[in-house]
């Protein structure tokens, strides 16, 4: 059998190519282990600010009127709101239909009809004044 020497030759720079890469990519190939870290958001209150109602719905002895209100929700998710309590009350109302206020936003004016109710003994001083009333609104993120 006989050898070729230039066979033989490119063979072994071949052999020494790959082992030459080999070491290269071992040389270049590391791994690592450890944690890393995140960080939840501070949940900001809704800020309730009283508006005017379309029209004027209080008189004296007349039915429960509306109040009109606006929600700012300064939060980078979605507020759900299903009820609601009022000061005077001990009750927790649920609302019938859910306030849902978008992340970083201010809504329209809202309504909730029925709250106020202007007593029948009401002076003239009553006439053409606003009242705000306190609400306390409860919900989940959405």
């Amino acid at each position: 059998m006989r050898f070729n020497k230039r066979l033989g030759g490119a063979i072994g720079a071949l052999v020494m190519l790959l082992a030459g890469a080999a070491v290269v990519y071992a040389a270049f190939t590391a791994t690592g282990t450890g944690s890393g870290r995140a960080a939840s958001v501070n949940a900001v209150s809704i800020t309730v600010t009283p508006t005017m109602c379309a029209s004027a719905d209080l008189y004296p002895g007349g039915p429960a009127g509306a109040i009109c209100f606006t929600l700012t929700n300064s939060n980078p998710y979605a507020v759900h709101f299903t009820s609601v309590t009022y000061p005077n009350s001990s009750a927790i109302a649920t609302l019938a239909t859910p306030i849902n206020v978008a992340a970083n936003t201010t809504t329209g004016t809202l309504s909730l009809p029925g709250v106020v109710q202007m007593s029948s003994a009401a002076t003239d001083g009553c006439q053409g004044a606003n009242f705000n009333v306190p609400i306390t609104l409860t919900g989940t993120q959405q």
